[in-house]
């Protein structure tokens, strides 16, 4: 099996310096299909020829998709066994996190327009000590696949460590959730005690945290508004017992 490299210097480089390991995955950005191309390519090509400002507008305005810019289709999303490089969508540069000190917040979202639901939108934003903040989006192919991976990532690598530190008596801020050995808190609701929770569900953009005897849930707060996700979920699970 041939082990996967990184092909851009300036990565491999910035990988190694921050000792971020063996390349798992690479994701480029993501094409226009055939028809929306030829239709955008059709579109500056009629605003070229019969007004010239539009047409240099739709242009630039085009050169955000990779179909219409060089620059643009070289751009890359790695994903390494101790931490990625994400270049952003707009601007230049590359960045790198490691699994071990990242947060990250997932936001996705689908809405439905006369009963058919439109392209789902994804973000992430993704922020660590020293390194800054990134977001990264469905302008990288496949992020119903990086999506997961990064968050599982994150969980392998901060997981136990988490857990750990809660049973000793610390406490640890997942955003709009703060989890300790004795119970789980959320701003304007208190401190719910382990014991009392009856479940945590997460579904239609929410985590919903359910008390014992209580119709409605305990809390909900939005899927974006929690720092690690599948961290919170395996902390919580670990320390609650229905």
């Amino acid at each position: 099996m041939t082990t996967p490299t990184v092909r851009s210097p300036g990565a491999a480089q910035l990988a190694a310096r921050h000792e971020l390991g063996r390349l798992e995955g690479e994701f480029g950005p993501k094409r226009l299909g055939k028809l929306l191309f030829v239709l955008y390519l059709n579109m500056i090509v009629t605003f070229a020829a019969f007004f010239l400002i539009p047409g240099l507008l739709c242009y630039w305005w085009m050169r955000r998709f990779p179909n219409f810019s060089r620059k643009q289709a070289a751009k890359r999303l790695y994903l390494f066994e101790h931490g990625m490089i994400v270049q952003p969508r707009f601007g230049d540069g590359m960045t790198a996190f490691r699994w071990d000190s990242v947060k990250i917040y997932q936001d996705i979202t689908q809405l439905i327009v006369n009963g058919v639901p439109t392209p789902a939108k994804y973000v992430y934003s993704v922020v660590a000590p020293h390194s800054g903040g990134a977001e990264i989006t469905e302008f990288y192919e496949s992020p119903e696949s990086w999506g997961p991976w990064m968050q599982e990532a994150v969980l392998r690598a901060q997981g136990q460590a988490v857990l750990e530190a809660v049973l000793e008596g610390g406490k640890t801020d997942f955003g709009a959730l703060l989890v300790s050995r004795t119970g789980v808190s959320s701003t304007g609701n208190g401190r719910l005690p382990w014991s009392e929770v009856q479940g945590i569900e997460v579904g239609g953009g929410s985590v919903r945290i359910l008390k014992s005897g209580t119709a409605g849930p305990w809390c909900t707060v939005p899927v974006s508004g929690v720092a690690n996700l599948h961290v919170f979920l395996a902390v919580a699970g670990r320390l609650h017992r229905p």
